[in-house]
Order: C-alpha cells, then sequence, then structure tokens
C-alpha cells in the first residue's frame, strides 16, 4: 500500500497531511482524473490486465486506500472469467 499511497501523494497537491488508508480519496474530490489513470495503471499492473472502469462502480470500489488494495487482491486472484467482468 505504501507505493500507492505515494503515487497519490506526489499526484495530489492539494493534500496536506498524511494519508489515512479510509480516507475518501473521490467523494473528497482528492483524486482527480489525471491521478485517478495514475492508479488505474497501477491496478492494472498489479491484476495484470486491463480494467475497464466503467464496468463498476468507481466511488464504491476506489474511494479509499484500502478499498483499491481489497480491490486488487479481489480481481488478481480470481479465475480468469470473474476478472473478465472488470
Amino acid at each position: 500500500m505504501g507505493d500507492l499511497r505515494a503515487l497519490i501523494v506526489e499526484s495530489t497537491p492539494v493534500l496536506t497531511g498524511p494519508l489515512d488508508e479510509d480516507a475518501p480519496l473521490i467523494t473528497s474530490g482528492v483524486l482527480e482524473s489525471t491521478t485517478l489513470v495514475s492508479v488505474a495503471l497501477w491496478v492494472e499492473e498489479r491484476v495484470g490486465r486491463e480494467i475497464d472502469l466503467g464496468a463498476f462502480d468507481l466511488v464504491a470500489e476506489w474511494d479509499s486506500l484500502g478499498a483499491i488494495v481489497d480491490f486488487v487482491e479481489r480481481h488478481a486472484g480470481a479465475p480468469r472469467s470473474a476478472r473478465d467482468r472488470v
């Protein structure tokens, strides 16, 4: 999670303090579109394939560091047919 946190902190000049695991990223406006693209690339690298960002609710799935890491863990270990849905 440390590399994800560093990616977001480096890409988000509005952050003034530490970024907690459960801090809202999308609903608070912390993640802007360019940072979101970087996060998507980070996720794709760890999952091992492209992610269709329109196939799921980003706010529900990626609104915190913990949620993004959980998403990666669920989809990296999922059978290929289940992973194809996202």
